[in-house]
């Protein structure tokens, strides 16, 4: 967070998100900074700063942190996914 201009000044929080399949979520995130906690199949994740997803080869470095417009796609099937995150948001 000191990075974005914020220092110490700033909460956490646990991000639980749920997808259903086939489902997308777009995340209002600017000012803040979301870490992926723990890699996920079936899904793709794309921000400002940067692009995970464990099934395709087109980076050859995933990003845990995300900042900007958060995208989140579940293609993962029938079934729902759960996409785990720490947010910072500045005080």
């Amino acid at each position: 967070m000191i990075e974005l201009g914020h220092g110490d000044r700033y909460n956490l929080l646990l991000r639980h998100i749920v997808l259903s399949s086939g489902s997308k979520i777009d995340i209002d995130a600017y000012n803040q900074l979301w870490v992926l906690i723990e890699p996920v199949e079936m899904v793709e994740i794309i921000s400002n700063t940067g692009y995970f997803d464990l099934s395709l080869n087109l980076s050859n470095e995933l990003q845990y942190e995300h900042t900007g417009i958060i995208e989140i796609k579940s293609y993962a099937g029938d079934r729902a996914v759960h996409v785990r995150f720490v947010q910072a948001v500045p005080k």
